[in-house]
């Protein structure tokens, strides 16, 4: 754990700039009754990939974290293939604050809500329990 607690700034920097951007349609463009529909949609739109080499039980790998966005007040996957996942993030981007929540296996081609209601730019990863197995798929935050 301790390689996680390096270059923390320099990995979200570099998380962040890879995410696409998404930009949505004014809510005044949308019926009120499809609102939440264009909130869900932008935000699985802006959605990345993740990949954990087998051999590992993170991902990201190394030192990195994922970074919550503004399109997002949950954390959401979409794996290739069904898994077990667990959701851990940094309270005040403080290493030593870690909080995991509890395991969930997600089935493939379906998006799973892993946590809810994140402020914007939180650290967070994922872990996952067979490390011997790659593992892909979406994640949407």
């Amino acid at each position: 754990m301790s390689g996680r607690r390096n270059l923390l700034t320099a990995v979200a920097a570099a998380a962040l700039l890879g995410a696409p951007l998404v930009v949505g349609a004014p809510a005044s463009a949308a019926p009120a009754a499809h609102a939440p529909a264009a909130a869900a949609a932008s935000c699985i739109g802006g959605a990345w990939k993740y990949d954990k080499p087998a051999g590992w039980s993170y991902a990201p790998t190394g030192s990195g974290y994922y970074v919550t966005t503004s399109r997002c007040a949950d954390i959401q996957v979409k794996p290739d293939n069904a898994t077990v996942i667990q959701l851990c993030y940094l309270k005040n981007h403080d290493p030593s604050k870690t909080t995991c929540k509890g395991q969930v296996t997600v089935q493939p081609g379906k998006w799973t809500v892993l946590g809810t209601d994140f402020n914007d730019n939180v650290y967070f990863y994922f872990r996952f329990t067979n490390a011997s197995v790659q593992k892909t798929g979406l994640v949407a935050a």
